[in-house]
C-alpha cells in the first residue's frame, strides 16, 4: 500500500540580517526577522511498506521532480528522511516499519538565493512525516534534527513571521506582520560560506530587541522608519564589494521599486536574491512591470508574493 503526502514549501525572506558575534566554534550568532512568503515549492513524499523479507534499518529513498542534480548526500530532503528515522530508532519504544520513500520536489523558489528553499524543503519533509506516523517524535528532537540540518530549517517547522535569534535556534513568532513583495533574483551566484567568510563582514552589529516588532500600535509607516533606521542586512555590503554586477542590478532594481513607493528595498539573506516591500499589491503590480521591462534585468528571474501566514494583522 503506498501513501501520498503533499505540502506547501514556502521561501522565506529576511526583513534584517544582523550578525551579533561568533561563538568558540566558529558559528555566527545572529538576529533577523523571518517571513514565510507565498513564493515556494511543492513537496510530495510517497510513502510504501517494505517487502515482508526487509528489516532494514533506513528507508530506501527515490528521489523525482527539481532536485536531481544534487548529489545525494548534499540533498537536504534526503538528510532529512535519513535523519527523522535515525532519530526515531533512537527513541522507539517498539519496533518499527522502515519503509520506501520516493521524495518529489517541485520548484520555483530560485537555487542561491538567500530565500531559504533547500531549508524549507528539509523541514516541510520533517513535518510530513512527523504527522504521517502521528508525531513520534518530540518537539524538542524534532528542533534539534532542524538545527543539524542548517540553521534556517528550524523556522520552518512553524509557519509565521519571527524573529530570529542565535545560529537560528531561537525562535520568537510575531504574529501579524503582513507585506507585499517583489522578489528579483538575478543571474549571479553568491555562495553562502564565501560571503560568511569575507574579512569585510560586520560581526558586531547593534543588538535589535524583540520588543520593537511586538507593538501592535505601530504603523506602517512607523515599521519602514525603524527598519531603515535600526536595522540593515550586513552582508549586503560584502556582496556588492564582491561582485560589482550585483549591485548594478540592485541600482536597477532600487530604481524600478522606488518609482512606485517601495518600502524598503534589500538583499535577502545572503544573497543573490533581492526584494521591495510594497504598501498594496497595486503598487507592486505597477513596479512588477516596471521590472520587467527593464534591459538590464531581463536576465534575472521576478517573482510577486506577500507573507505566507494564517494571522495577518499589521504591517511593516
Amino acid at each position: 500500500m503506498k501513501t501520498t503526502l503533499s505540502a506547501f514549501s514556502p521561501a522565506k525572506i529576511n526583513l534584517f540580517l544582523h550578525i551579533t558575534g561568533r561563538r568558540a566554534d566558529g558559528y555566527h550568532l545572529l538576529q533577523s526577522v523571518f517571513c514565510p512568503v507565498t513564493l515556494g515549492d511543492d513537496v510530495t513524499l510517497h510513502i510504501q511498506a517494505p517487502p515482508s523479507s526487509s528489516k532494514a534499518a533506513v528507508p530506501v529513498i527515490q528521489r523525482l521532480g527539481d532536485l536531481r542534480h544534487i548529489d545525494p548526500l548534499k540533498d537536504l530532503t534526503v538528510k532529512a528522511c535519513l535523519a527523522f528515522y535515525e532519530a526515531w530508532g533512537e527513541n522507539k519504544t517498539a519496533d518499527i516499519e522502515v519503509p520506501q520513500i520516493t521524495i518529489d520536489v517541485k520548484k520555483r523558489t530560485p537555487e542561491q538565493a538567500g530565500l531559504g528553499g533547500g531549508s524549507s524543503n528539509a523541514a516541510t519533509v520533517l513535518k510530513l512525516l512527523q504527522d504521517h506516523h502521528k508525531r513520534p517524535l518530540s518537539d524538542q528532537v524534532l528542533h534539534s534534527i532542524a538545527l543539524k540540518l542548517g540553521a534556517d530549517v528550524p523556522f520552518f517547522l512553524q509557519n509565521q513571521c519571527a524573529f530570529v535569534e542565535g545560529i537560528g535556534e531561537t525562535i520568537t513568532p510575531i504574529h501579524g506582520l503582513e507585506g507585499h513583495f517583489l522578489v528579483y533574483k538575478p543571474p549571479i551566484a553568491c555562495p553562502t560560506p564565501e560571503i560568511f567568510n569575507d574579512t569585510r563582514l560586520t560581526r558586531n552589529a547593534s543588538d535589535v530587541k524583540i520588543a520593537v516588532f511586538d507593538s501592535a500600535s505601530r504603523t506602517n509607516s512607523e515599521w519602514n522608519r525603524f527598519l531603515e533606521r535600526e536595522t540593515r542586512n550586513v552582508m549586503q555590503p560584502v556582496v556588492e564589494h564582491k561582485f560589482p554586477e550585483w549591485k548594478q542590478q540592485l541600482e536597477e532594481f532600487s530604481r524600478c521599486a522606488l518609482t512606485h513607493n517601495a518600502l524598503l528595498v534589500r538583499m535577502s539573506g545572503s544573497g543573490s536574491a533581492m526584494f521591495a516591500a510594497f504598501a498594496s499589491p497595486s503598487l507592486r503590480g505597477k513596479a512588477m512591470v516596471e521590472v520587467a521591462e527593464a534591459p538590464e534585468l531581463a536576465k534575472g528571474q521576478w517573482f510577486e508574493c506577500q507573507v505566507h501566514s494564517s494571522q495577518v494583522e499589521k504591517g511593516f
